[in-house]
């Protein structure tokens, strides 16, 4: 099966598809419901336009969903539309950070790939965090001094609220002689906030944000 959605794209979808579940688990009007299901399913096919009719029939299924048991169904329809993540080796890790020795990446299936709009992973022992995402036809790295909050707050990427820490990086400038520190809060999980990530602008820009 081809794939033609994006993560993000993947995301969204999944969250129209639980506008419709909680609708009709919390309401009982059959008008109002039927409402929340078109706007749902419209708001979801112009999220992932120009697809092919089987993707677009599974879409179009998410106005059935009555339970946790059908969202669960339709999820699982959906996700062999979705494009994993490039896989991440241990060699492009020593390309992508050359100055970091014994950097340890974990590993992640294409399942999990596929929820994946960046591969993030924090390193306790440097109180660092490593970001690695794609860009044009090859991939992109940074990483930043990470300081767990301890507290929930809104994360800079997916908007989303959960634990945070601050994120912070430092841009050197052309000469090498200066250097601006940019401080943004994100998710400590970077799973999760993958999970929350239904919009890929935003990741874009954080990403230009914390590197100019």
């Amino acid at each position: 099966m081809q794939e033609f959605i994006t993560s993000s794209d993947y995301h969204f979808i999944l969250r129209q598809a639980r506008t419709v579940m909680n609708g009709n688990m919390n309401a009982n009007d059959e008008d109002v419901l039927a409402a929340v299901s078109m706007m749902a399913v419209e708001r979801a096919e112009q999220s992932a336009s120009d697809v092919p009719d089987e993707l677009a029939e599974v879409i179009r299924t998410m106005g059935n969903i009555r339970e946790r048991e059908d969202y669960d169904r339709f999820r699982e329809q959906l996700l062999p539309f979705v494009r994993p993540m490039a896989e991440v080796t241990d060699r492009d890790v020593r390309k992508l950070f050359p100055k970091v020795k014994n950097l340890r990446m974990p590993k992640f299936s294409e399942a999990v790939r596929k929820e994946l709009t960046y591969l993030g992973w924090n390193d306790p022992g440097t109180n660092r965090k490593y970001i690695v995402f794609e860009e044009g036809d090859g991939l992109t790295a940074l990483f930043g001094q990470f300081r767990p909050s301890g507290k929930k707050g809104v994360c800079s990427i997916c908007n989303g609220i959960d634990e945070t820490g601050l994120f912070l990086t430092e841009t050197r400038h052309a000469g090498g002689e200066t250097y601006t520190k940019r401080g943004n809060y994100i998710c400590t999980d970077s799973m999760a906030c993958n999970r929350r990530l239904d919009d890929r602008g935003r990741f874009e820009e954080f990403i230009g944000t914390v590197t100019k």
